[in-house]
């Protein structure tokens, strides 16, 4: 499972004083930032696959920078067998969207076990101090898992009666994010402007922002203010990261571009499969078209992230415009990736046609005190929101 998304900034959230559990040589307990090396190792050595692609999410050099940015409050709980740490989870809590209304929701987050010590009932054990304020306070959360993970999917919505504390759970939508390998040049969209924010248009960005999230669940509430918040929040970025089109001396779109190398790194592990042979013919290309380099295994992609982006109708016309930009601009710079995501079949991603990717898929779940809140709610679940910046 993986990080959700927060996008309003607090002072440093206190871990809560939890008691220590012991079963035998399996224990949990509150961890910190005592605990980043170790946590860093364990997030290392669990590697995504993505259709012939081996991927780690590298958050150093502080795995807690994004939930001290980012998170209203969390709690941190490490695994340990022997003493030695080889797990750890994360749950926080953030305002976000619901039906168009502002909510406090809970999220799981970062959830990784060495392999050596899975299937030990983890999640089922730490479930009480994990789950308890949130399923008291809160009634609603949600988490995500890659499509396809043999280790978590059989976990969507399982409940075991000595354990009363695990929400309920159900799969309810899939998340796409669109890899973009940066390849060829693109032609601009005729009829467009393309330029940089400034804080004088902040305004008009938190108009088309804030019109995408209202109607998306998950999304993060935006007013002038807490954009200036999330901007000072985010290492490396600036107002002037926001892109914007203008279409006949009208703003009508706006994206984020943010380089994430300060909170998150995308490092290769390995190549195989298709992906061998897409490294050996970009390796041909390279210094023909002067592409920047594919990190070699060990390495990361350098990627700019589009985890905003808000167009009057929800036009992919006028996202395509932002996304070409946003793409050749990664181009001379030397970035390998742009990223760019949404719900599965959101008609808004036409704005990638013609462009090379890879997909990488994840389950969106809701966590829920009662097995029938989203009915009983009469929750919109039809396009939901997740921030891919922090994921």
């Amino acid at each position: 499972m993986q990080l959700a998304l927060n996008l309003f900034p607090e002072p440093e959230p206190k871990l809560a004083d939890k008691p220590k559990m012991r079963t035998s040589s399996l224990s949990w307990r509150a961890i910190g930032d005592s605990e980043n090396d170790e946590m860093l190792d364990i997030l290392l050595d669990s590697p995504m696959e993505s259709d012939g692609l081996t991927l780690c999410l590298d958050r150093s050099p502080d795995l807690f920078a994004v939930p001290k940015r980012f998170f209203d409050s969390y709690k941190c709980y490490g695994f340990f067998q022997e003493e030695r740490l080889v797990g750890f989870v994360m749950i926080g809590h953030k305002i976000l969207y619901v039906n168009g209304i502002p909510r406090q929701i809970g999220y799981l987050s970062n959830l990784y076990i060495r392999k050596e010590a899975r299937k030990r009932g983890w999640y089922y054990r730490v479930s009480e101090p994990l789950f308890k304020e949130t399923l008291q306070d809160l009634k609603f959360g949600f988490a995500t898992t890659l499509r396809g993970n043999k280790n978590t999917e059989p976990m969507i919505g399982r409940r075991i009666s000595k354990f009363p504390f695990i929400p309920f759970s159900a799969s309810i939508g899939i998340n796409r994010i669109f890899n973009i390998l940066v390849l060829l040049p693109k032609k601009p969209i005729k009829g467009y402007t393309i330029r940089r924010a400034t804080l004088q248009d902040v305004p008009e960005i938190v108009r088309l922002l804030d019109g995408e999230y209202r109607n998306r669940l998950f999304g993060p509430v935006m007013t002038p203010e807490e954009l200036l918040k999330t901007i000072e929040a985010r290492p490396g970025f600036t107002i002037e990261d926001y892109y914007l089109a203008e279409r006949d001396d009208r703003i009508v779109g706006v994206c984020s571009a943010w380089d994430l190398r300060r909170i998150r790194k995308l490092r290769v592990m390995a190549y195989r499969g298709r992906f061998a042979w897409v490294r050996f013919f970009y390796r041909m290309l390279t210094p023909v078209f002067r592409l920047p380099s594919l990190p070699k295994p060990g390495d990361y992609f350098r990627e700019l992230v589009i985890n905003d982006y808000g167009v009057e109708g929800r036009n992919p016309q006028i996202l395509r415009a932002l996304l070409i930009h946003i793409y050749s601009l990664a181009r001379r710079k030397g970035y390998n990736l742009v990223q760019i995501g949404s719900y599965e079949g959101d008609p808004l991603m036409e704005a990638t046609r013609g462009f090379f990717y890879q997909p990488l898929d994840s389950h969106i779940l809701a966590g829920m005190a009662e097995p029938d809140l989203i009915e009983k709610e009469k929750i919109d679940c039809s396009k939901i929101f997740l921030d891919i910046a922090l994921t």
